[in-house]
């Protein structure tokens, strides 16, 4: 197989932002990481006045998030076969549509909790296709030497946006209703594929192009097949996906609980609620600056390790506390293990994954995220059974019993990696076979 990397502008020595190509990238992928957060908010929040218990908004969770389970290593396959410029755009232009036509009813029609679960189960689709192929991307864009700081620069933005994003979601959804909230989502999706638009890539070229759609369904099943492969010869590849695996049980549960916990034990309304999600945003912005200066990439894995197992604790503190001020302050410290975390699974997964694999290996990442909020089935009974507190709680417990399960089987996840280069990952990945 051969793979001519799409075009890099700017040259090795330049700076990320002096390279056209990565700022077109950087700057769709954060109007659309804003957006993500006012979505996930305004899901979060919007699904909890029209259902009758905190276990539904698990449900929405699970059903938004099951494309990725379902989808995500055949999106990745796909990445990697096609031009990701034009499935990127392409997934852009569809949700900005969707969530034009969600607006509309929303306003026109009304919507009940059911019809709106259908509409985020064909959304959620989408956004597994946008996931893979825009972080593959990425690395397509920039000088082999710049991936590590462009990914780590990257989740710095989507932290920034992750401030706004919740503030304005919460604010519109509250103040004028669920259909504002959507519409300026469909907006922003328009401006992040007209800036898409405007990138210059070339798609990457294999050798030995199928023909026909038999041929390219019998190809692009056989690279599924090589991803997996590849991934499971590799422990730290295996170690870091338990450890995503980890997060995702909890991240859901926590964010379904988020309603409850604001207007049930804290008391507070939606804006406040948003003013917690934002103060996540500002800890991962500052977290992410202090990892962007880290000039020891052979410790990735253990900030990785460290942040997902703070974020855990802080969720554990959020449930638990009884002053709305005090949550605040909790907040903006969860924002340093979810930025660890965060950028640290793309700098491990992407740095040490051949070109050719990115979108592959991207993919069964969107398939193990899509795997998380699985548990929102048995948060739904949890939520009942044990209440808000009790139910976030047995999640960390199990997410927490996961991360000791990585440790034990795969305990290179928390090893310093050879070598301070992000280039370098012969070591501890797998050598490329055909």
């Amino acid at each position: 197989m051969s793979l001519r990397i799409g075009h890099r502008e700017g040259g090795a020595s330049g700076g990320l932002l002096q390279n056209t190509g990565f700022r077109r990238v950087w700057a769709a992928g954060a109007i659309t990481g804003m957006v993500r957060w006012l979505d996930m908010l305004v899901l979060t929040l919007f699904a909890r006045d029209l259902a009758e218990a905190a276990g539904f908004v698990a449900l929405a969770f699970l059903i938004r998030m099951l494309p990725r389970l379902l989808f995500g290593m055949f999106v990745g396959a796909i990445a990697d076969r096609f031009d990701r410029k034009k499935i990127w755009i392409g997934a852009l232009l569809i949700l900005s549509v969707m969530y034009f036509v969600l607006t509309a009813y929303v306003m026109l029609v009304g919507i009940d909790f059911w019809t709106l679960l259908v509409f985020v189960f064909i959304a959620g689709i989408v956004w597994s296709v946008e996931f893979p192929t825009r972080r593959a991307m990425i690395a397509d864009v920039v000088a082999p030497h710049q991936v590590g700081r462009a990914v780590g620069l990257d989740w710095s933005t989507d932290s920034i946006v992750r401030i706004p994003g919740p503030l304005i979601g919460a604010g519109l959804l509250q103040e004028l209703g669920a259909e504002w909230a959507y519409l300026f989502t469909a907006c922003a999706f328009i401006a992040s594929a007209a800036i898409a638009s405007t990138l210059s890539y070339r798609k990457p070229l294999r050798s030995g192009g199928a023909e026909g759609f038999s041929e390219v369904a019998r190809e692009t099943w056989r690279d599924i097949r090589d991803g997996f492969s590849y991934i499971r010869r590799s422990e730290l590849l295996m170690g870091t996906l338990m450890v995503t695996l980890a997060f995702n049980l909890l991240f859901p549960a926590y964010n379904a609980a988020l309603p409850d916990i604001g207007q049930e034990l804290l008391g507070v309304d939606k804006l406040r609620i948003g003013v917690l999600e934002a103060l996540v945003g500002a800890g991962s912005f500052v977290s992410a600056l202090a990892i962007a200066g880290w000039s020891s990439w052979g410790q990735s894995g253990r900030i990785y390790y460290a942040g997902t197992a703070w974020f855990l604790c802080c969720v554990t503190g959020m449930v638990l506390s009884p002053w709305y001020e005090l949550s605040m302050l909790i907040s903006f410290c969860m924002g340093f293990g979810f930025s660890a975390f965060a950028i640290m699974q793309t700098s491990l997964l992407v740095t040490r994954t051949p070109a050719e694999m990115r979108g592959r290996v991207m993919g069964v990442l969107s398939m193990v995220i899509g795997m998380g909020p699985v548990t929102g089935l048995q948060v739904f009974f949890m939520f009942e059974w044990f209440g808000i507190q009790g139910g976030v709680i047995s999640v960390v417990i199990e997410a927490a019993a996961f991360m000791l399960l990585a440790i034990l089987i795969w305990p290179v996840v928390i090893r310093r990696l050879a070598g301070s280069d992000p280039r370098v990952a012969a070591t501890f990945a797998p050598q490329r076979s055909r």
